[in-house]
């Protein structure tokens, strides 16, 4: 069973890092143009994108795993500094996902 779990987390890590890979050599038409779809996701969903509590969680997600790339590739980021911004990354995407339950029952009071 740790040599299963090893191995996807070795499977995961090479992931990432060609993920990173390719974002510090995309051009920067091409990730605007990524952008764009996916702001303009009408055409992909019949419906543009809705703007709630998971779609500003996600987005602050994505951001905060940029600056991770941005600050490691810059400032030579590693060991706590970007566990932290991994961990900050990852609780934004906790209160996305799963954190809906809690914002609708909770926050909102519709439980």
């Amino acid at each position: 069973m740790e040599l299963l779990i090893l191995a996807s987390l070795i499977l995961l890590n090479g992931l990432f890092a060609m993920s990173e890979v390719a974002l510090l050599t995309a051009r920067k038409p091409r990730l605007a143009a990524l952008a764009r779809r996916v702001v303009f996701s009408e055409e992909l969903f019949g419906r543009a994108a809705r703007f709630n509590h998971k779609t500003v969680f996600g987005v602050l997600s994505w951001l905060i795993f940029a600056a991770l790339l941005a600050g490691r590739h810059i400032y030579g980021w590693r060991g706590r500094v970007a566990v932290r911004w991994t961990l900050a990354g990852f609780l934004t995407l906790v209160l996305a996902y799963i954190g809906s339950k809690f914002v609708l029952e909770v926050i909102l009071g519709r439980g």
